[in-house]
């Protein structure tokens, strides 16, 4: 008798301890930007969300995020804290009072640009060329896959509205095969995905043409200005209460860490600055100055 009732306390002594553990283990949903689809996002990122679990003691709920619903996933609290590109980093700041705090780093560097591509030998070598001209662009809210391009169209005295039609892809790989198979004449890209399709064997580099290719001090292939790449921000009270947290660890990120590895990606930086994405969006009126 004595021995029943020594474990029925046992097990209510164990049962209500893991139910305060429960209770206090804090829990928080990273958003991340899925621009080519939201697998390749989460086996690209779930080592970042076991590194931050870690060092945080807490869970992390990897959310990969197609472009067109990244703001709504903050506007209604769908997420803590997200990494998302500078376009949308920006209008998040200024609408929902996201805070930015870092900027990822990659092995070359914490910039990032657009790359105009073209069909090999259609003779497309200048943005002037892509007048009347069939082109494939991904998502509006996309930074380095068409904010970035039509900006440096309006620099050269270019519109969209000169081309003779164009179409949005639900990938960025598929502007690559598209403008590759002759399906269009050109297409908006981030850099970087080029040499990432080339290395998955998607692709050669010289199977497309580079439109306006340019030379500076970053090596990936681009043609548009340079930008700041994509921002790690706090969206929530919750996520705000432990930013310094998660800045030292990211901060912290070694190289050679898995989760480095596997996002292939340096590690983090202090937060660039915003002001040329800021200047670049109130120039085409978009969100948040439209």
């Amino acid at each position: 008798m004595k021995i029943d009732k020594f474990w029925q306390q046992l097990i209510l002594c164990t049962s209500l301890f893991l139910y305060a553990f429960t209770l206090s283990a804090e829990s928080f949903n990273v958003g991340v930007q899925a621009p080519r689809s939201a697998i390749k996002a989460l086996t690209k990122w779930k080592e970042l969300g076991k590194y931050l679990k870690s060092e945080l003691d807490a869970d992390i709920k990897i959310i990969p995020l197609n472009p067109s619903v990244t703001i709504d996933a903050v506007k209604n609290g769908k997420v803590d804290f997200i990494l998302a590109n500078p376009a949308i980093t920006v209008a998040i700041r200024e609408k929902y009072k996201a805070k930015p705090f870092a900027t990822m780093n990659k092995k070359f560097g914490s910039l990032f640009s657009g790359v105009i591509i073209s069909k090999k030998g259609s003779g497309i070598k200048s943005v002037a060329d892509l007048k009347g001209k069939k082109v494939m662009t991904y998502k509006k809210k996309s930074a380095a896959a068409y904010v970035f391009q039509v900006k440096y169209l309006m620099d050269k005295g270019i519109s969209v509205s000169d081309f003779a039609s164009t179409k949005i892809a639900k990938k960025q790989d598929d502007i690559v095969l598209a403008v590759k198979a002759g399906l269009f004449d050109a297409g908006f890209v981030k850099s970087g995905l080029l040499e990432s399709m080339a290395a998955e064997g998607k692709i050669k580099i010289d199977d497309v043409d580079i439109v306006d290719k340019k030379t500076d001090s970053l090596s990936q292939i681009h043609s548009t200005a340079l930008y700041p790449q994509w921002c790690f921000s706090a969206v929530t009270e919750k996520g705000s209460n432990v930013l310094d947290k998660v800045k030292t660890a990211l901060i912290k990120l070694s190289s050679d860490s898995a989760a480095a590895k596997k996002a292939k990606i340096v590690g983090f930086v202090p937060l660039e600055d915003l002001s040329v994405m800021a200047e670049t969006l109130k120039a085409l009126k978009m969100s948040p100055y439209n």
